[in-house]
């Protein structure tokens, strides 16, 4: 009769939603609660101490600790508690990853290795999944947290499992699922800058073979973080919302079909509202330069991202006795209308305008041993079909006048074959090797052109018809021992590839070649005190070849040329740890150290001459000299020149040489129902530069988020938060163009009120 009931709750829940979010939130509130039910004779008694996290990372389920590699696993409570709701502020919370954005596009670092550049059709350097399946558009990055499990973020190559562009990393999105229970959870929130915002999940059983769930997600920021001076005009904003939903079919035992679809809208410029960076101040610019970090620009065109995307996905999962087969299929589509103020002045220098459209198919099949011990197997196949247009004008007195300029229509059409296998064997009952194996064939075709254009007339065509083909291995040795029960050592090798690419807003430049990794790591996993203190660290180091960057020339104005440095060396430090010193108190935290250099970048005789800015008056010197370029005379606003030269030794972009987070949450009951909740966060940031030369540069940071919660009952709370407290300045990018440099503050202190509601 109960499961009748659920049935029938979820369908009018399901229902409801599909309507109004807050109509369902809102009679409840009347509604008494009803009393627990008692507990069955039979359940254990409660376990103390910190949970086990299971985890994903060799695409078997296993505890965290007995995964030979470095993996910061965070459950959907802690980013919650922590007020990281977004891919943004993940960095807050794993101070391994570093998050930039770039108009609608999304870029991480993982251990200082990542892609500076965010041009439509590129991939990042480290994978992005959810649930299985592999996001390759970078604006697929940017999302939303909702109706999630957890989040997995594998540290070091993930090459053989994993395999496209898992070159420095991995980020896996693991939503939850719906079971034979019912389950209800929602929020609304109001904050400053009128920001308004809630969440809704609902999920449960709807026939005895069949589960469903959906999850709603909305934003609206009516007042931006700052001001167009010139258009007098709000601006850095965002407008957001979004659904998925999950269909869970069990027609037998050894049967699971998972049907899942989402779609979601953003209207955004949070990223791109651009500001003028008072060390290199434009030409013609007759209004303030603004103080560092400032929200306020004098753009004389006003800059919007539009985003609209969606997915499809079906995963079977069977047990064949011997074997475990699963098959994940997915098509994701998304579109992008962009129009960007490049100079950020009033003077129309350089506007680029673009539509630009992605649509991925792919297929995965793995087959893995139902057995474990001593040895265990995986076998696999993968393909990826993806189709990536851009149709982009750039504009303005800086490239040929505000009717003139170029216009470009590419496409890059990708197919990546790949077959993997991995083994696993005990030699002992406490020692564990594992080997794996991948081999990728990628096959990408550049079409399209480029013409001049001259009084809204289209010119000059020049043809992009070109094609790469590249096949590469990669492979993955591990040992791991045990030294106690609680206790075990590992040291891994991960060789590891990044194939080559075009980029669409410069096509008619040639193709980056691919990059490639050597990662050597150590680390060790502890549980202490009866499961109270749990301490993982790795220390690694990376060789990297034909490292990928983006630069802009002064032929190229504010389209992004992608180039490959010679080599990377990195050294790096990985501790995290998470203790819960009575059962209320949770205290959590971790470091990264890193030395991340230029190896080799230009210089006498180099084939990759890295590329050094100067604001004009400036001239190049001889290529090969100690100093790329000569400032002629004091900086007098306009265009930058760009040099050739040496930045061996450099710190490579996106890699702070250290960062910290320190969290802590503490649950203090107030009544027989009632109970009060608090939180806190802070995250360091050392600094980095955000291109190859160093001279824009993120200086380091401190971030301070915090919460109050009280819960009447374990069903219904209201929340006070507070994100980046102290108002800290920062940034989400820094960018040189052949006119000059723009910056992007990140978002200032935010807070607000949230009801939550949890069943």
């Amino acid at each position: 009769m109960a499961y009748r009931t659920d049935r029938l709750r979820l369908r009018a829940l399901l229902a409801a939603a599909s309507t109004s979010t807050l109509a369902l939130a809102a009679p409840a509130l009347a509604q008494e609660t009803p009393p627990a039910p008692a507990a069955p004779a039979d359940v254990p008694p409660e376990v103390h101490g910190l949970e086990e996290i299971v985890v994903t990372a060799q695409r078997r389920a296993e505890n965290l600790q007995e995964v030979p590699i470095a993996i910061a696993a965070v459950t959907a409570d802690a980013l919650s508690r922590a007020g990281v709701t977004d891919t943004n502020s993940l960095s807050q919370i794993v101070p391994s990853v570093n998050f930039q954005r770039s108009g609608a596009s999304g870029l991480f670092f993982v251990r200082g290795v990542g892609t500076t550049n965010a041009s439509v059709g590129d991939e990042g350097s480290n994978a992005f999944y959810v649930d299985g399946v592999y996001i390759p558009d970078l604006s697929g990055t940017v999302t939303q947290f909702n109706n999630i499990a957890r989040i997995e973020v594998l540290k070091g190559p993930q090459g053989t499992l994993f395999g496209r562009n898992a070159f420095g990393g991995l980020i896996h999105i693991i939503t939850k699922e719906p079971g034979d229970v019912f389950e209800a959870q929602g929020e609304a929130g109001y904050g400053n800058y009128q920001t308004a915002q809630g969440k809704l999940y609902v999920g449960g059983p709807v026939t005895d073979t069949v589960s469903m769930d959906l999850a709603l997600t909305g934003y609206d920021q009516a007042k931006g973080w700052g001001r167009n001076v010139t258009l007098n005009r709000d601006i850095k904003k965002m407008q957001y919302w979004g659904a998925r939903s999950k269909l869970v079919w069990k027609p037998s035992d050894s049967v699971k079909v998972t049907l899942a679809g989402d779609y979601y809208d953003m209207d955004d410029n949070t990223s791109i509202g651009w500001s003028v960076d008072e060390d290199f101040p434009a030409r013609g610019l007759t209004g303030p330069i603004f103080s560092i970090g400032s929200m306020d620009t004098a753009s004389d065109q006003y800059s919007l991202t539009k985003l609209k995307s969606w997915g499809v996905s079906g995963t079977i999962e069977a047990d064949l006795g011997f074997a475990n087969l699963t098959s994940i299929s997915s098509l994701r589509d998304s579109t992008n209308n962009s129009d960007f103020d490049v100079d950020a002045t009033q003077i129309p220098w350089l506007r680029i305008t673009f539509e630009s459209g992605s649509r991925a198919y792919q297929q995965e099949l793995r087959l893995a041993s139902a057995d474990t011990e001593p040895l265990s197997w995986q076998i696999g196949a993968f393909y990826l079909r993806s189709e990536v247009d851009n149709a982009s004008r750039f504009r303005g007195l800086g490239v040929g006048g505000i009717n003139g300029g170029t216009y470009i229509d590419a496409t890059l059409d990708t197919d990546s074959y790949a077959a993997f296998g991995e083994l696993s064997y005990k030699l002992t009952p406490t020692t564990q090797v594992i080997g794996g194996l991948r081999y990728t064939k990628d096959k990408r075709k550049l079409g399209g052109g480029q013409y001049v254009v001259t009084n809204n007339t289209l010119g000059t065509f020049t043809p992009t018809e070109d094609g790469i083909d590249y096949g590469r291995f990669t492979y993955r040795l591990a040992i791991r021992q045990e030294l106690t029960d609680d206790i075990s050592v590992y040291g891994s090798y991960n060789r590891g590839f990044k194939a080559g690419t075009y980029s669409l807003q410069s096509p008619t430049n040639p193709p980056v070649q691919p990059q490639y990794i050597n990662a050597y790591e150590i680390g060790v996993k502890s549980e202490l005190f009866d499961r109270r203190l749990r301490v993982n660290a790795a220390a690694f180091h990376y060789d990297i070849s034909n490292y990928q960057i983006r630069s802009a020339t002064a032929g190229a104005l504010g389209a992004a040329v992608l180039l490959n440095a010679a080599s990377v060396k990195v050294d790096g430090l990985d501790v995290e740890f998470d203790a819960a010193p009575t059962d209320n108190l949770r205290i959590f935290g971790g470091f990264t150290w890193l030395d991340s250099r230029f190896a080799s970048f230009g210089g006498r005789g180099s084939a990759y001459q890295a590329p050094f800015i100067y604001p004009n008056p400036a001239v190049c010197d001889a290529p090969g000299t100690s100093d790329p370029g000569t400032q002629t005379g004091p900086a007098t606003g306009g265009f930058l020149t760009t040099c050739s030269g040496n930045a061996s030794g450099f710190q490579t972009p996106g890699a702070p040489d250290f960062t910290a987070s320190l969290g802590t949450s503490l649950t203090v009951p107030v009544t027989e129902t009632g109970e009060l909740r608090f939180s806190l966060l802070g995250n360091y940031n050392s600094g980095f530069p955000f291109e190859s030369d160093g001279l824009l540069r993120q200086k380091k940071y401190a971030l301070l988020n915090g919460s109050v919660g009280y819960w009447l009952t374990e069903n219904w709370g209201v929340e006070l938060w507070g994100k980046n407290i102290t108002g800290t300045k920062y940034f989400q990018q820094k960018i040189s163009t052949g006119l000059g440099a723009t910056t992007d503050r990140s978002a200032p202190a935010t807070y607000g009120v949230t009801v939550k509601f949890d069943y």
